[in-house]
């Protein structure tokens, strides 16, 4: 895409609206007796949750950069999503990062986008994956259970260096990673400046970043960012009009998996990454280089991120395959999670993850 068509990004970036959503949902649930009711559900804190902090140890008194801790007291589901399993901690890079592991088969990475945590991915999603692949969810630094460093700016290829850093600490070989969203950026951003560290990635609404992404329109990002903005509101912007059963769903499941903690600061941090991104030109000079499988994922009705960007990183990578969900917003992996899935299984053994 030449700069002449390239849209100019408004002035704030808005974080992933399942995170918030997640939020402002969550409190009807359990409210109306579903879900479970915990300490982390409706706080905000700078800091991880309670549970994190004090069971886990710093990442300068770990002998060595694969010892993780021991399961965090009350991070298991119960019920449907009990398979999920507890949180663990791991250090990495000089902070401890939050992790669950299930199901079996080949190694899948998932990376959440801006601000969303762990419990924002949906058991359905996550229980369809599980079998086939073994999979690793995690919180991004100051996230849930993930500790951070304040000390250093936030930024994308930041959180791609711990999502690498991660698959190192576990001890996986080439893992698939598939990211969301902001996840997306981070999974694009891996395979541009760390492609020997996985065998393929599936990213599913994010952009290369720099002057070639198409930026989310203004109104929605007005709409996104403002504290006005309701629960329903925000599941306009991340589902079609009509997607009213996969939305009701989505409503359901918000419950299954026990909430965390979003901290202001870190709400801040991601917003600057964000901002950072939009400027940082790494990913989209690396990405030809690659030989990363990729498949490409998003919503033609995606209000959040533009669909052209899709087109736009298909164009860039020399081993992408483009597929459009044609009734689809943002949430095109949960709200069609059937044909999701077997779409990535598909593409995962075309491309030799085993």
């Amino acid at each position: 895409m030449s700069p002449s068509h390239h849209t100019p990004r408004p002035l704030t970036r808005p974080r992933l609206a399942v995170a918030a959503a997640a939020v402002a949902l969550a409190v009807v649930a359990c409210s109306s007796g579903g879900g479970h009711s915990t300490g982390a559900s409706n706080t905000s804190s700078s800091k991880p949750s309670t549970h994190a902090t004090a069971t886990g140890t710093t990442a300068a008194t770990a002998t060595t950069t694969t010892a993780a801790s021991a399961p965090i007291p009350n991070s298991a589901p119960t019920g449907k999503a009990a398979f999920l399993g507890p949180v663990r901690q791991v250090p990495v890079d000089g902070i401890r990062i939050g992790y669950r592991q299930f199901g079996s088969g080949p190694d899948l990475v998932m990376v959440m986008g801006d601000t969303g945590t762990m419990s924002d991915w949906t058991e359905d999603l996550l229980s369809r994956l599980a079998r086939h692949y073994h999979v690793t969810i995690f919180d991004n630094r100051g996230v849930g259970y993930t500790t951070d460093d304040t000390s250093v700016p936030d930024t994308i290829p930041l959180m791609a260096d711990d999502t690498v850093g991660l698959i190192k600490a576990l001890g996986l070989r080439h893992p698939a990673l598939l990211g969301w969203s902001m996840g997306g950026e981070i999974g694009l951003t891996v395979a541009a400046l760390h492609p020997g560290a996985i065998s393929a990635l599936v990213s599913s609404g994010g952009d290369l970043g720099g002057s070639e992404a198409i930026n989310t329109p203004a109104a929605v990002a007005k709409e996104l960012n403002s504290p006005k903005t309701t629960g329903p509101q925000l599941m306009d912007l991340l589902f079609p009009a009509d997607a009213t059963a996969a939305r009701a769903a989505y409503i359901e499941q918000l419950g299954l998996i026990p909430p965390e903690k979003v901290g202001d600061e870190t709400l801040l941090r991601q917003y600057q990454a964000g901002q950072a991104y939009e400027s940082f030109e790494g990913t989209w000079d690396k990405l030809p280089a690659s030989t990363i499988p990729m498949l490409i994922t998003n919503g033609s009705l995606d209000r959040i991120t533009p669909p052209g960007n899709a087109s736009i990183i298909t164009h860039r990578a020399k081993h992408a395959k483009r597929v459009m969900f044609p009734d689809a917003g943002h949430a095109m992996l949960v709200q069609d999670a059937g044909r999701f899935v077997s779409l990535v299984t598909q593409f995962t053994k075309a491309s030799g993850v085993e």
